[in-house]
């Protein structure tokens, strides 16, 4: 508009639509992310890889339609015109004028035709011209087959075969997704057992178990765990197999199974 690209109000109202987008974008990736829109950001993504399917489909569909109006022009309409003059009836007249509306001219017939295609009403379309023309069912009877029962099914297998592909991505993706945070848990912990284990023997003592709350560097990794510090004894009587100190695999094994079943309560 006039105002877009004025002065400061122009780099105003352009930050505005940077700042919207950003939002969108945002927006998009919350849906993406968040189980409770799994299903409406499949039936986007459904969306957006039927696109090449339906602009494919509106080609396909309008080339049959385009050759199937040849056809009918050559064979239903010049059929009718020759029955026109030979009518003498003013009703039968009128009738054979309105179906002369509706299909003579290729543009006419066509749009006829995608009414046949959504089978919108085209009974009384082909009955009544069946009055004059009864071999013309055969004609349209010819394009259903063709564009609605062949075409459309076809259509429609595709589309459903491109949902789950997508369904099928979707789903790997996400198992990638919870390998990825599973390493990064694993990796944290490992981090978290080699910083307690300060004489780097392998095991955790209930001294150095304990000292790790004290610390206020470790003592945050443990909130963020949610291990609070007069959990402490508890939580090494739970890590600890009976010899007094925790191994590298009783480690990790009681933490991950502990986090685990948080995450299930949650």
């Amino acid at each position: 508009t006039w105002w877009a690209g004025t002065g400061t109000d122009g780099e105003f109202l352009q930050m505005l639509s940077v700042l919207r987008a950003a939002r969108l974008a945002r927006l998009i990736r919350v849906v993406q992310r968040v189980p409770v829109f799994r299903e409406a950001w499949m039936l986007v993504r459904g969306l957006s890889d039927s696109a090449r399917t339906l602009f494919w489909t509106c080609v396909v569909i309008f080339f049959v339609t385009y050759v199937f109006a040849i056809f009918g022009l050559a064979m239903v309409v010049e059929q009718l015109q020759k029955v026109q003059k030979t009518l003498t009836d003013p009703v039968q007249i009128e009738e054979i004028n309105e179906l002369f509306e509706l299909c003579a001219g290729l543009d006419k017939l066509m749009y006829t035709m995608i009414q046949v295609l959504t089978l919108d009403s085209y009974n009384g379309i082909i009955r009544q011209m069946m009055q004059y023309l009864p071999w013309c069912w055969m004609y349209f009877y010819a394009y259903i087959a063709v564009a609605v029962f062949v075409l459309m099914n076809l259509v429609t297998a595709i589309i459903v075969e491109n949902a789950v592909t997508t369904s099928q991505n979707d789903h790997a993706y996400q198992v990638l997704q919870k390998e990825s945070k599973r390493q990064k848990e694993l990796k944290e912990l490992c981090d978290l057992f080699e910083f307690m284990d300060a004489d780097g023997s392998g095991t955790l003592s209930w001294h150095e178990f304990k000292e790790s709350f004290d610390d206020p560097e470790m003592s945050c990794k443990w909130f963020l765990l949610d291990f609070q510090p007069e959990e402490c004894k508890e939580l090494f009587n739970l890590l600890d197999d009976g010899d007094g100190e925790i191994e590298t695999q009783e480690f990790f094994e009681g933490l991950g199974r502990m986090k685990g079943t948080a995450q299930s309560k949650d």
